[in-house]
């Protein structure tokens, strides 16, 4: 009776210590892993400006969420970030890599992520 306890609590110990503690992020955080892409519509007309017939860059536009998140960084800071970032952006990226990096830059999550769509949207990723 005391080998079977022994065999089991040998046998409990090795599974939960075989256990991955990293987890990878959920499927909702993927413009940490890959770069956003974005779909190229050809035939449909760019949206023109009422007042002044001008046509609207949608590249260039941002909410005003994205603008109050990058707005305590310099332009150089954006570049440097999303940058430095991009040897871990790959699928399988873990929570605590994301939170080291942030924590290594002082920046949250939010704005990482407001830096990567910047930098996706401007053809950063492509080089």
């Amino acid at each position: 009776m005391n080998r079977f306890f022994l065999i089991v609590s040998a046998a409990i110990i090795f599974v939960s210590c075989s256990k991955m503690d990293e987890k990878p992020l959920q499927g909702s955080d993927t413009l940490l892993a890959k770069p956003m892409t974005q779909e190229l519509m050809q035939g449909i007309q760019t949206p023109r400006d009422t007042a002044t017939g001008l046509l609207v860059d949608q590249a260039r536009f941002r909410t005003p969420e994205h603008e109050a998140l990058l707005k305590r960084f310099e332009p150089l800071q954006v570049v440097n970030i999303f940058h430095d970032f991009r040897p871990l952006r790959k699928p399988g990226i873990t929570q605590n890599q994301v939170d080291s990096f942030d924590r290594a830059k002082k920046i949250t999550t939010d704005e990482l992520k407001a830096i990567l769509e910047e930098g996706d949207k401007l053809g950063w990723s492509k080089h």
